[in-house]
This record gives structure tokens, sequence and C-alpha cells, in this order.
């Protein structure tokens, strides 16, 4: 066996505390991955019905692999540099660059093999706790039935292996340029230059960032909420990459009016000139804050955008909801009422829709339907029109010609012959001549909007409509709020979903991360002790470390967050005149009180066995 095998399975052994923070890593990763994997190929075995919830998985897959790269990555990089002056020392005694490349590595692959195979096994439990979540959630018609294949869990443990050797290949091309002098050095202290790659990477995606956010107020909302997803993983790439320079000047800022306080002051010290760990342990923080938070606000804009249109398009004044027969009563003029039809479309655009017949000109007068491009009055015969955000997801737009297919089996070609505005509340993203929709089976939704007859008040119609006994009889408002109310829970559901799974993971790689640090400074703490501070004093200090570190995260995750909801929002706005502003408060601080929580309390529990033992640990270190 080559001498960097065995000294690599040998460092292994010898540094399993530390690589257990990097196994954890891995291991949940891969099991993230692996359970929505598996549970996204069950639901697309179960056929049509379940769009939304493949949907849905999609989101939550895009943000597991995420959190499980940066989580990984970082890991593996903070393992390597807490042992710097070991590798110092082989560098002192012969050691090559090239050796000390490849014991990284192959240390790197024994961990992460072992770990992805534990993940892999673990993403079936995982698989089955998301059917349940969602399952309970009433996300899905019932508990999706898991079919166990082999092939997501070999890929997503794969995944989890190329995962932390990109990590470690980072971290070996840095170990390999420890000067053997850091053998003689009690510090760990690795400076704030960061690497060419590193810088320009960074630089990269903020630049990349800042001009999609640039490009967010010119653009469709819909494009804007897309985006809104997608820009603060950019953009906490960016800032992680420039960590090492940024984090510790933030803290030093921070930290200022407590600089001689001999506790504080310390901890300020400690946390500004250990750029890598403070970057290491600031990571997760930053990245859940960042993106949960973006996302968050974002989809409350949406609701308010949608709540927006609705209240500025909606012309009738009473609606009728909960009956499938249109309502009838003296003084009642326009009935408009909102039908469906699934229809699934053919060729390169393939996609299931849900379709509704209307007439155009009592759609106009009832619920303000809008035109953006063509012709609404050609909506007959063999016609559609499509809503001008489905258009980019469609694939077609005006003047396309259409192949689609009804539940009846009836097969035709449909041309668009207008792109309407937005109004998802009001109607459906496809809208066909009514005709056609019932004679392919199109029925009631059971929301009804009525206008009175000319010269009756609609205070009067509510009355003669309630008094008929038809339904629930709304005023536009009361309508408008209520399916206000709806989405908002609906959105809640969808981000307890998609950030539970995630939040928790972010919430163990942020504890594993500590624990590993704590490990690492085991010898200063017990010198910390030696020279007399108290064990309380320690605690002390270790808990204002991690206050920092945490408070820098979250100050620079809420900036991510403001910047994404500020420029995402006036898209939204434009050219709408009463939009509300809601900002779901409670769940931004219940994120950030999560992270300070975890943090404080996975820096300060490994400390706790300082009392009464001030010299153990250095002995042992001797």
């Amino acid at each position: 066996m080559p001498v960097a095998i065995r000294l690599g399975l040998s460092s292994v052994r010898q540094h399993r505390a530390l690589y257990a923070g990097s196994f954890v890593a891995v291991a949940l990763g891969v099991a993230l991955i692996a359970g929505v994997v598996v549970l996204t190929v069950s639901a697309e075995a179960q056929g049509p019905g379940l769009e939304d919830t493949l949907s849905l998985l999609g989101v939550m897959a895009g943000f597991a692999g995420f959190m499980a790269i940066f989580v990984v990555a970082s890991t593996f990089g903070f393992a390597v540099t807490a042992r710097r002056r070991e590798l110092g020392l082989l560098r002192l005694v012969g050691a090559t660059p090239r050796q000390v490349r490849r014991q990284v590595r192959v240390e790197a692959l024994v961990v992460a093999v072992l770990a992805a195979a534990t993940g892999a096994v673990l993403g079936q439990l995982v698989a089955l706790a998301l059917a349940v979540l969602l399952d309970a959630q009433d996300v899905t018609p019932g508990r999706i039935p898991l079919s166990w294949d082999l092939l997501p869990l070999l890929i997503s443990a794969g995944c989890g292996v190329g995962v932390a050797l990109l990590g470690a290949w980072a971290a070996s091309r840095r170990a390999a340029k420890v000067a053997p002098a850091q053998a003689l050095r009690e510090a760990t202290d690795t400076g704030r230059r960061i690497g060419v790659v590193r810088a320009v990477i960074g630089t990269l995606c903020l630049a990349g960032a800042a001009l999609m956010l640039a490009g967010i107020r010119a653009g469709d909302p819909l494009l804007a909420l897309m985006l809104s997803i997608f820009v603060p993983e950019l953009i906490v790439v960016g800032l992680v990459c420039w960590g090492p320079v940024l984090l510790p000047l933030l803290v030093r800022v921070l930290a200022a009016p407590f600089r001689e306080h001999p506790v504080l002051g310390l901890a300020r010290e400690n946390v500004g000139n250990q750029a890598r760990r403070t970057t290491s342990l600031a990571a997760p923080v930053l990245a859940i804050s960042a993106i949960a938070g973006s996302l968050i606000l974002s989809l409350s804009f949406a609701a308010d955008w949608d709540q927006g249109i609705t209240r500025q398009q909606l012309v009738a004044p009473v609606v009728v909801t909960g009956t499938t027969k249109a309502p009838t009563a003296p003084g009642a003029g326009i009935v408009d009422g909102r039908n469906a039809v699934p229809m699934a479309t053919a060729g390169e655009a393939g996609m299931d829709w849900t379709a509704e017949g209307i007439d155009p000109a009592t759609a106009v007068a009832t619920r303000g339907l809008r035109t953006h491009e063509g012709d609404l009055t050609r909506l007959t015969g063999r016609t559609m029109a499509i809503s001008r955000s489905a258009v980019f997801d469609a694939g077609f737009g005006l003047g396309s010609q259409v192949r689609v297919r009804f539940p009846d089996g009836a097969r035709m070609r449909l041309r668009v012959v207008a792109v309407v505005e937005d109004a998802a509340t009001l109607h459906e993203d496809v809208l066909l001549p009514s005709r056609l929709a019932r004679a392919h089976g199109a029925k009631p939704t059971g929301t009804w909007f009525v206008l009175p007859a000319p010269g009756v008040d609609a205070a009067a119609l509510r009355t003669a409509l309630r008094d008929g006994g038809t339904g629930d009889v709304l005023t536009a408002e009361q309508w408008i709020a209520r399916v206000d109310r709806a989405q908002r829970d609906q959105n809640q559901v969808g981000l307890v979903a998609v950030l539970g799974p995630t939040g928790l993971y972010a919430g163990i790689a942020i504890a594993n991360t500590l624990l590993m640090g704590s490990l690492q400074r085991r010898r200063e703490f017990s010198v910390t002790r030696l020279v007399g501070a108290t064990a309380a004093q320690v605690r002390r200090m270790v808990l204002a470390e991690s206050a920092l570190v945490a408070t820098a995260a979250l100050l620079l995750g809420s900036a991510v967050t403001v910047t994404v909801a500020v420029l995402l929002r006036a898209p939204m706005t434009a050219g709408l005149d009463d939009v509300p502003l809601t900002v779901p408060w409670t769940s931004l601080l219940a994120i950030a009180g999560a992270c300070v929580t975890v943090t404080v309390v996975a820096a300060v529990l490994p400390v706790s066995w300082l009392r009464g033992h001030p010299s153990a640990a250095a002995d042992h270190q001797q």
C-alpha cells in the first residue's frame, strides 16, 4: 500500500473526533438529498395529479442540494485548516506538497465513502419522514407510497462523495502550501489572505447576482420571483469566498465598544484573528438566514402582488362561493362563474394545465380581464388565450398552434389569439371559449362573480342572494381577504415543507462546526485556565465569540434578504395602485432566534468539562 494511503488511513483513525464532524455533514447531506430524490421518484410513479407536489419537491431538492454542497465543502475545509500545525510538521520532516495533497484527499475519500453509504441508508428514513410531513401539511392527497429504488440512493451517495472530494481538493491545495515553519507555531491563525481562485469565484458570484438584481426592475414579476430564489445563493457563495477578509472586519466593528473589557475584548481578538475559523462557523448561519429570509419575503410579496392585482381588476361587488349552481335573485345582472377542465399540451411544450372556459365580454365586465397582446374578441371556436406569465413556462405565445388533449380523449389544435395580464385569483392561466370548455367536461368551481342590474344597490343584491339561500354571499373585499388568507396559509405550508428539512440540516451543521472548533481549541481553553481564568470566564468568552459570529452572519444574511426583497418588490408594484406591504416578522425572527440559540448552545456546551479540570487537556496535549 502506498505511503500516502497508509498515512491517510492512519490519520483518519487518529483524528476521529475532528473527522466525525465531516462524517456527520456528508452523511446527513446525502440523507437529505436521497430522501427528496426517493420521494420525487415515488411521486412521479403515481402518475398525473401530483404536479404541484413535484414542483415543490423540485424546490426542496434545489435547497437541499445547495445546503449540502455548501456545508460539506465548508466542513472539510475547516477540518484541514484545523490541522495546519500538523501539516507543517509533515513538511518539516520532508513531505512534499504533492504528498500532502494526496494524503488529505485520501483522508477525505475514506470519510466520504463511509459517510455517503450511511447517508444513503438514512435517506430512506428521510423519504418516509418527508412523505409523512407532506401528508400532515395536506400538500399531498395522502401519504405517497415510497418505491425503493437503488438508483436514487446511488446517485445521492455519489454526489456526496463528489462534493466531499471537491471540498477536499480545494483544502488540499491550501494544505500543500503550508510552510514547514507552521510546525513551530502554537497558534492556528491562518490570516485573512484568500487565494486568487477563491477571490475570482467570489467576485464573479457577487457581480452576477448584482446584474440579476439590477435586471429585476425591468423584468417580469414572475421572473423576478424566480430570481429571488436563485440570487441569494449566488450572493452567499460570494460572501463566503470573501469571508476571511469581510467577517473579521465586521466582527471587530460590532465588538468595538467592548474592546477594553477583559473577556469580551479577548473574544473580539480571537474571532477577528481566526479568519478561516470565523468564516467556517458563520457560513451555515449566513446561508440559511439569507436564503430562507429571501424566500419568506418573496412569497409574502408575491401574495401582496396577487392581492393588489385582484383588488384593482375585480369589478363585480358581490362574490358567491360554495355552490356549483349559478346564483339567482331579483336585481342580479351579469353572473359570471369560474369553471375548470384539465387539458394537456403535446410536443416539446408538453404540460398539464387547468383551463377555464369564459365569455370574453362577461369576464371583462365582471373580472376586469385585461389583454396584454392579441384580441380576446377572437376567442371563439378552436382558439385559446394564455396568461402573460405562463408564456414563459409554456414555450408558446401569440399566434402559436398548440396541440392539446382533453380528458374525454379529444385531440385538436388550438390557436393562441390573445395573451392576457396575470390575475391568478380571478382566472386560470389558460382560457378557452366557454362552448369549447363545456363540450369537453368543464365543471363549475363554486365561485361566481355577480354584477347588480342597473339601478340595483349592491347591498340590496347581497340581501336578496342571502334570502335565496344560495352559497356564501360575500362582498368583493371579504372575498379578496378570504382568498388572500388561504394563499398565505398555503405559502406557509410550502415553507414548512421546503425549509423544515433544510433548516434542520443547517442547524445540525452549525452545531457540528462549532463542536469541531471546540475540539480543536481544547489546549487553548486549558492554557487560558492555567494563566488564571476561571471556567465561567472561559465560557463567557466562548459565548461572546459565538454570539459575535452569529450576529455578523445574521447581519449579512439580513442585508441579502432586504436587498433582494426591495428590488423584487419594485416590478411587482409597477402599475398597481393599492398593494399592501406584508412583512412576516414572526417567521423571520424565528429563523434568527433559532440560529443564535443553536450557535450559542453548541459553542458553550463543549467547554462545560472545564469545571474543576483546568489542566487536564493541557497535560493531555503535552
